[in-house]
């Protein structure tokens, strides 16, 4: 149970800062600090698939094949 509560505190925080303190806090809950890089390494994997390409963010449209 600790370890899903370190997971969701690792995976709400967005700034630098924020991610220091949820490491900080998945540590003391007891989490290993290989486990939290493997989560962290994971969510940002996740984070940056679902992150629009620099071409969408340009405002122009996909282009069809």
């Amino acid at each position: 149970m600790a370890h899903e509560i370190a997971k969701l505190l690792l995976e709400h925080a967005e700034t630098f800062l924020e991610r220091t303190e949820a490491v900080k806090s998945a540590l003391s809950l007891g989490m290993p600090l290989n486990e939290i890089q493997d989560y962290l390494d994971w969510l940002d994997a996740l984070r940056s698939r679902d992150q629009p390409t620099s071409k969408d963010r340009a405002g122009d449209p996909p282009q069809k094949p």
